[in-house]
């Protein structure tokens, strides 16, 4: 199976600690094809359609799928002059404002690498049901609006900290995701970063058909490329090369 890691990002652009240079030979190393898509969102460098232009026009010199990863939620309307210049346009939560507060989902993601192990989001978050309903109305008001390709790490949300998924996801919210999915055609991302969708998500939405993409959420060389859960819940839910995201452009996997 041919693999598309479409979600990394660069120091050039983003929070990413490494070049592009680096995340080919990273690429190279891997044996897969690399897509770069750095943080874009009013919070973010790339907050204004002229930074997405110039981003792309750079990207033309490397031999890389060109994506970006908007923050929805925080995210502005891309200008049709920069869509047609992108090949995929990821987006993800990394955030929700609830009863007029935002909560980041930065002590999470602090969480599940490791540091504050006490970390419990119910102190910030009262209301289960109103923070998944939330979420599926950020979904569909961006999908509604805008031409997006991929969802980004799906279940990388507050829930991933009190324990198993199964237990604290509930499955009207898994199935009205799938739905939204499947009603803007955008693709499910299984992330080896944050290592989701968890077992019951990703075969509901085998069974549903959604097509799927892989990402290593790439930041660091280190973590660049790796695909080992992605490549594990695929071949374990038995998904074909025909349901993964992909590019009509050709890009090669590069030889020395």
């Amino acid at each position: 199976m041919s693999y598309l890691d479409c979600h990394n990002h660069t120091a050039e652009w983003s929070d990413g600690r490494q070049s592009i240079e680096q995340i080919l030979q990273r690429a190279q190393e891997e044996g897969v094809r690399v897509g770069l898509s750095d943080h874009t969102g009013l919070g973010d460098y790339l907050n204004s359609n002229d930074r997405l232009l110039a981003y792309a026009d750079f990207l033309t010199q490397y031999p890389v799928a060109r994506g970006l990863e908007m923050d929805l939620g925080k995210s502005f309307v891309v200008s049709e002059e920069a869509r047609k210049k992108f090949d995929y346009m990821i987006g993800s939560i990394h955030g929700i404002t609830l009863n007029g507060m935002r909560i980041g989902f930065s002590p999470l993601i602090k969480h599940l690498k490791g540091g504050l192990p006490d970390y419990d989001p119910n102190v910030q978050i009262k209301d289960w049901d109103l923070f998944f309903k939330t979420h599926l109305e950020v979904l569909k008001k961006e999908f509604s609006e805008q031409n997006y390709s991929i969802l980004g790490h799906c279940t990388m949300l507050p829930p991933l900290a009190l324990g198993k998924p199964e237990e604290h996801f509930p499955e009207w919210w898994e199935e009205e995701l799938i739905n939204t999915l499947l009603m803007y055609n955008v693709a499910m991302e299984v992330s080896n970063r944050w290592l989701t969708p968890y077992d019951r998500m990703m075969k509901k939405a085998v069974d549903a058909g959604v097509r799927f993409s892989v990402g290593s959420d790439g930041h660091s060389p280190e973590k660049t490329c790796v695909l080992d859960f992605p490549k594990e819940m695929l071949k374990k839910y038995g998904v074909k090369e025909d349901r993964l995201f992909d590019i009509p452009r050709k890009i090669e996997i590069q030889k020395n």
